[in-house]
């Protein structure tokens, strides 16, 4: 016989724990606020500690709640996996990813297909970011390129980027012919980080003291910009991947330098996804892992 608590019990931890509050987890669960609290107590009781800090102004969990938390969750997602597939019925679950504008249209919408037909049942929809993101709260799933001394300790590092200078042809030309790269105009790509100094400390040049010839807030538009011959531009490898693969845009200067920047996976413990997050984040990963899938990031 196994030695579990009642199943109501964990689902009502599970749900408080997601909302840090019982009042939003009893109507997620359609009981009542007092019955998720019984429930919720029922289980401490069984522990013999407390699984919540319980404030005038909301819960935070204990560290014997969050100890619990993440196996908890992942029995549930399981048992909701298992029960679907035995009834044959479809789950429709919405999934909503968050991220930075140019790894959505450069990486992800490429490759997005290939999720969503494995998936019928999930509709994804994509919130995209310039800078900072105001949708983090409302995403199942978060993409970022992050500092890796500032990477949250749960987020999931999917590979870490490269810096590269690419440009069209005729800028491989000239730097072949012995021009000067303080020749070509330059893009900038403003954000939080000055692409062009780390890149030109990176790589042991000095970069010549001038305004860029064009700026961009992000990445794609730098890219589609220096695929016109309007200059050259520093970027994500991520990023230049497909611009290099088609011949639209060309390295000039080997592969690019090192940064301590990763590209970093997140999913938000405040919203209810069931087995659809797990799955993007499981996909995603996968394609970063694949040998040869993704070679911008090392």
């Amino acid at each position: 016989m196994r030695e579990l608590p009642h199943l109501v019990c964990l689902q009502a931890f599970e749900a408080a724990a997601r909302h840090l509050s019982f009042t939003r987890a009893a109507a997620e669960l359609n009981c009542t606020q007092a019955a998720i609290s019984q429930r919720v107590r029922a289980l401490e009781r069984y522990f013999g500690r407390p699984l919540f800090h319980r404030h005038a102004n909301g819960l935070d969990l204990s560290s014997a709640g969050k100890a619990y938390l993440p196996g908890v969750t992942q029995a549930l997602d399981m048992a909701e996996a298992v029960t679907r597939g035995l009834t044959g019925r479809r789950l429709h679950q919405s999934l909503t990813v968050s991220g930075p504008i140019s790894f959505l249209n450069l990486w992800l919408a490429p490759r997005l297909a290939g999720f969503v037909s494995g998936h019928a049942g999930v509709a994804v929809q994509l919130n995209s970011s310039i800078w900072t993101d105001p949708n983090l709260e409302l995403a199942d799933v978060s993409i970022a390129i992050l500092d890796e001394a500032q990477r949250p300790a749960e987020a999931i590092v999917l590979g870490r980027e490269r810096l590269v200078l690419v440009g069209s042809a005729a800028d491989a030309a000239h730097l072949r012919a012995g021009g000067a790269l303080d020749d070509l105009p330059q893009i900038e790509v403003l954000g939080r980080y000055a692409f062009w100094d780390l890149w030109a400390d990176g790589a042991g040049r000095t970069r010549a003291p001038r305004m860029p010839a064009l700026r961009a807030d992000n990445a794609s538009t730098a890219l589609a910009l220096a695929a016109g011959g309007a200059g050259v531009t520093v970027v994500y490898s991520t990023y230049a991947e497909s611009f290099i693969a088609s011949g639209s845009l060309h390295p000039l200067a080997g592969p690019g330098v090192a940064t301590s920047h990763v590209l970093t996976l997140g999913r938000n413990p405040a919203r209810k996804t069931g087995s659809a997050a797990r799955d993007f984040i499981d996909w995603m990963a996968a394609g970063f892992a694949g040998s040869g899938a993704v070679p911008a990031v090392e």
